[in-house]
């Protein structure tokens, strides 16, 4: 009963990103004028259907996706008879039709990343320990301080902390900006070499894992900030895994998302959030990537078409497309391979 409702719960988070994911290319599209044939969430037959004012908006069997039919996408339609069409629409109502959809997913990263800073907050980085007679007992830092500044660079979280302590040990003085209680207060730091690593120190020791809990208005500035860390995370995992194909090992398919999703569901709301935003930024970027058949390859044709003055051919853009799909099918199968490899294991 519990792996039932794993599952479920795991779909359900993913059924309410496709959502959000497919309702910014629908009402972007509506906007712009063209014509929708359908809005459907998930894949194969259907579960439910129902026409309202022109446009199917269905349910299907495999809630593992979704899509948004627009006339003419990949086929010609006669301009003068249907200018309603996909693709005889203005190159730029297309591409803010295309990009609508993962700038839908970062948004709604945005708003659960908001309520997880109110509701919950974040780590931060604060003094554990301070030793004495060591050059940040001398200049005054007590345990308890939360760092906030470290070299005139604003410290919010503990995963950027921790990448500006990569530094402390080859530094000569260090400048840390901490919080005391409400008062900020700030120290330059004559850094100290260790005899036995040869490392420069200033002798505290730090506690990544402090909670704190952000204010409304606060939460909402900081909440750009945090994305942008998970972003600049995720395309550097994307970076070694091109180049290097570093981390192909950890990659996750349909089942393993779910899993993910429906254990983080059970272990409580803030997880769920955590986890739901982590994936709505992941399905964002993964869609602006310039690959055939996701939305930044579509995009790609529309820079084509705008430097060729003319659009590139529907046919050979349909194929291209298409092999794109069938690729994305199998990668799929081979990471939902993976997935069930290691929940049997």
């Amino acid at each position: 009963m519990s792996t039932v409702l794993t599952v479920l719960l795991g779909l359900l988070i993913l059924t309410v990103l496709v959502v959000a994911h497919e309702a910014g290319h629908f009402f972007v599209g509506r906007a712009c004028g063209i014509r929708i044939n359908e809005f459907s969430i998930g894949f194969g037959p259907k579960f439910f259907s129902k026409i309202k004012k022109g446009i199917r908006y269905s349910i299907r069997a495999l809630p593992l996706g979704g899509y948004v039919q627009f006339y003419g996408e990949d086929e010609e339609v006669d301009t003068a008879y249907e200018p309603r069409a996909f693709n005889n629409r203005p190159i730029w109502q297309r591409f803010l039709t295309l990009l609508a959809g993962p700038l839908m997913n970062i948004l709604f990263a945005l708003l659960l990343t908001v309520i997880v800073l109110t509701a919950f907050g974040d780590y931060v980085p604060t003094i554990h320990s301070v030793q004495e007679g060591m050059p940040a007992y001398e200049v005054g830092l007590e345990v308890g301080d939360r760092i906030v500044m470290v070299n005139d660079a604003q410290i919010d979280f503990s995963m950027e902390f921790e990448m500006a302590a990569e530094d402390f040990a080859t530094a000569s003085t260090i400048k840390l900006g901490v919080d005391r209680d409400g008062e900020y207060l700030e120290f330059l730091i004559p850094m100290q070499q260790d005899e036995e690593t040869g490392n420069m120190v200033m002798g505290i020791s730090y506690d990544t894992s402090t909670r704190y809990k952000f204010e409304f208005f606060e939460a909402i500035g900081l909440s750009f900030k945090w994305m942008y860390l998970i972003i600049v995370q995720m395309l550097e995992f994307l970076g070694g895994l091109i180049f290097r194909g570093e981390g192909a090992a950890d990659l996750s398919g349909p089942v393993g998302t779910i899993t993910l999703m429906g254990r983080a569901m059970r272990s409580g709301p803030e997880v769920a959030l955590r986890m739901a935003a982590l994936l709505s930024i992941n399905l964002g970027i993964m869609n602006v990537l310039p690959f055939p058949a996701l939305d930044g390859g579509r995009i790609v044709f529309l820079g084509i078409e705008k430097l060729r003055g003319k659009p590139f051919p529907r046919e050979k853009e349909g194929y291209i497309n298409l092999v794109g799909l069938i690729v994305l099918f199998i990668l799929m199968g081979l990471l939902t391979y993976q997935d069930i490899a290691r929940l049997i294991t």
